[in-house]
């Protein structure tokens, strides 16, 4: 309300990008970001106070030189003031705390000083500067949600697994933890107050340098194996898949539709085999009993075949699959048949979402088994 915005967004080699209408919403998240990062490093004696700090004397030194920028600049030395006297005492072992009002109006200041004193240059501007700033809190207040979301867990359920923890569970004492993140801090200024000054070729050489050491911090500091670059690579290539954007899933839908369309046995059974082709077992049996005024009984089989000959498979490396075809319809089941799929594991490639492909035809072979005997 009082027009602390941010207005524009450049990073090196880009042009200005004006916000427009998503100016205020990416400051209130701007605002709520650094709030929450703030509370979330407050785990150790003197962590949180004492980023705040280095975060504050870096923004000093960037606004210092700058005329325009005097009231940050005092507003900063102040902040800057009250969380050295207040470290005094905060720094383990801790006499007094700050609690959750205290790190929340430290994250407030740096959240609202940080677009104040912006800084337009070649590479500064609103959000820059201070996001390599306050690096470390940032990163962890934005990793431990999609952390827990990729293991399954609430988002927003508290956890002892930031930075500051694992460091602990690693050995570190609690000052040695502190000290390390201070460390890192400082180094991340630094580099903010050199970025400053960098021509766009040499702004974006630091910056790539930045981004290997984050990937390496991260690492070193707790990232675990089952988030690794592999597995998220592997999560992507499932919601491909899902979507219907990779080849074989598109492929295989074209063959679902031709199920679908089956208008006797004979078509759907020569739809399924082309099917089963695509996914390389080897043999199957489809068992059809029909019910009603006249049940019967028919067989259907196949065997898949290379260049016209039959296939060989090895016994001990079988994997069967025997698939119930019924309808669930309450209590008035009605049962087509069964299903009997064999695939040699050994001698055939297996994808991991062979099973997935199996459950899909399942489901449509009874869709179009009720479209012919309803």
């Amino acid at each position: 309300y009082c027009g602390l915005r941010i207005g524009t967004i450049s990073m090196p080699f880009i042009q200005s990008l004006s916000l427009g209408i998503f100016s205020l919403p990416i400051t209130v998240f701007w605002f709520v970001l650094v709030i929450n990062a703030i509370n979330l490093v407050d785990g150790l004696d003197g962590l949180a106070a004492g980023i705040g700090l280095f975060v504050c004397l870096t923004m000093l030194f960037i606004c210092a030189p700058h005329s325009g920028m005097i009231t940050a600049t005092l507003a900063f030395a102040c902040l800057a003031g009250c969380l050295l006297g207040f470290l005094r005492y905060n720094f383990n072992p801790a006499t007094i705390f700050m609690g959750d009002s205290g790190s929340y109006f430290i994250g407030y200041s740096l959240a609202a000083l940080s677009i104040a004193g912006s800084i337009k240059g070649q590479v500064a501007t609103a959000m820059l500067i201070p996001v390599i700033a306050m690096g470390v809190p940032l990163f962890d207040a934005l990793w431990a949600p999609l952390r827990r979301f990729v293991l399954g867990k609430r988002m927003f359920m508290p956890d002892m697994k930031h930075f500051h923890h694992n460091l602990v569970r690693m050995g570190y004492t609690q000052r040695r933890a502190v000290l390390f993140l201070y460390s890192v801090t400082i180094v991340l200024g630094l580099g903010a107050i050199m970025l400053v000054h960098a021509r766009d070729d040499t702004a974006a050489f630091i910056m790539t340098i930045m981004g290997l050491g984050v990937i390496f911090m991260a690492r070193y500091l707790g990232i675990p194996e089952s988030i690794s670059m592999g597995k998220l690579l592997s999560w992507a290539q499932d919601i491909s898949d899902e979507a219907g954007i990779s080849h074989d899933r598109r492929r295989f839908l074209n063959h679902q539709l031709q199920i679908a369309k089956a208008g006797n046995l004979d078509e759907l059974w020569s739809a399924v085999c082309q099917s089963l082709a695509d996914l390389e077992f080897d043999t199957a049996e489809f068992i059809s009993t029909l019910q009603g005024n006249h049940p019967s009984k028919q067989e259907y089989s196949w065997n898949r075949s290379v260049d016209g000959m039959g296939v060989e498979t090895d016994k001990n490396y079988l994997l069967k699959i025997e698939l119930p075809l019924h309808r669930e319809n309450g209590n008035n089941p009605y049962k087509y048949g069964t299903l009997l799929l064999i695939k040699d594991m050994y001698n055939t490639q297996t994808s991991q979402y062979t099973l997935k492909r199996v459950e899909h035809l399942r489901r449509t072979m009874v869709s179009s088994l009720e479209k012919i005997h309803p």
